[in-house]
């Protein structure tokens, strides 16, 4: 199931509607509706009409979808606020309105964070440090908020962010405590973050876990670079990779080229 990101070509300044038609027309019915997007009057009703227009397609919804007024990072460490119990309610909202089957979010940072673009990309700033302690019973909550709420019995994955500069509040072997809390959560394996930060061994003995997998890689001090056959060959430990979403994650400074080249690759070599 390889599939595109739609934050490629929202990256590019594309609506969401205008970036579900380009990437379908590069010929791909996986599409992972992400979260570069900037904030759109009336989406509710171009969302179900991308249900309608594109029926074919397997959705899912990734990071901060739908687009908030003020772009935000979801940070589950900070527990139920009322906008963190608004983003999940949202959530859950868009998956009913695309027919989403998963959801991917991440894992919380150990620092209140603020939202930067750079490049139509999304980067965190990082603001005042959190207790690690508090900010896992936070997260834990949230997840129970996530279960409360997932009525449709939808997929439900949390992604593997750069551990680097203490960022993540969960990363490696970590992401066990989640789910031996939480059985029903899955993981977002985000394969450019796992060889950037060196967790890739740990998050491999967690793969039956993986129901959806980010697909790029790190070069050249940037990590959303096109993979090669290197890169794929670890994704063989995966059992499941032929049944669950692989998303090509590139922005603006990719080809359409390069992303159908990697299309091309990834179907050849699985």
């Amino acid at each position: 199931m390889i599939g595109l990101s739609s934050s490629y070509f929202a990256s590019k300044g594309f609506s969401v509607y205008d970036s579900v038609e380009k990437a379908y027309s590069l010929g791909f019915k996986t599409i992972e509706l992400g979260a570069t997007h900037s904030f759109e009057e009336n989406l509710n009703e171009t969302v179900q009409k991308i249900h309608d227009d594109f029926s074919d397609v397997f959705f899912s919804l990734h990071g901060l979808f739908p687009p908030m007024k003020e772009k935000h990072w979801f940070n589950p460490s900070l527990g139920l606020t009322e906008l963190n119990k608004k983003i999940i309610d949202s959530f859950f909202v868009f998956a009913d309105l695309s027919g989403a089957k998963l959801i991917g979010f991440h894992p919380g940072f150990l620092y209140e964070v603020s939202y930067v673009e750079s490049n139509g990309i999304g980067e965190t700033k990082q603001l005042k440090p959190l207790n690690e302690k508090t900010s896992w019973k936070n997260l834990l909550d949230v997840l129970g908020y996530f279960e409360e709420k997932n009525k449709n019995n939808l997929i439900l994955a949390i992604e593997n962010i750069t551990s680097t500069e203490e960022k993540a509040l969960v990363y490696g072997k970590k992401f066990q405590k989640v789910f031996d809390s939480f059985p029903s959560i899955n993981l977002l394996f985000d394969l450019g973050h796992s060889l950037s930060d060196k967790t890739y061994p740990d998050l491999m003995d967690l793969s039956e876990k993986i129901k959806e997998i980010h697909l790029h890689r790190p070069f050249n001090g940037k990590i959303h670079q096109p993979v090669t056959e290197k890169e794929l060959e670890l994704l063989k430990p995966i059992k499941q990779i032929k049944k669950i979403p692989v998303i090509i994650e590139h922005f603006s400074e990719i080809s359409e080229k390069q992303i159908l080249e990697e299309k091309e690759l990834f179907e050849s070599f699985f």
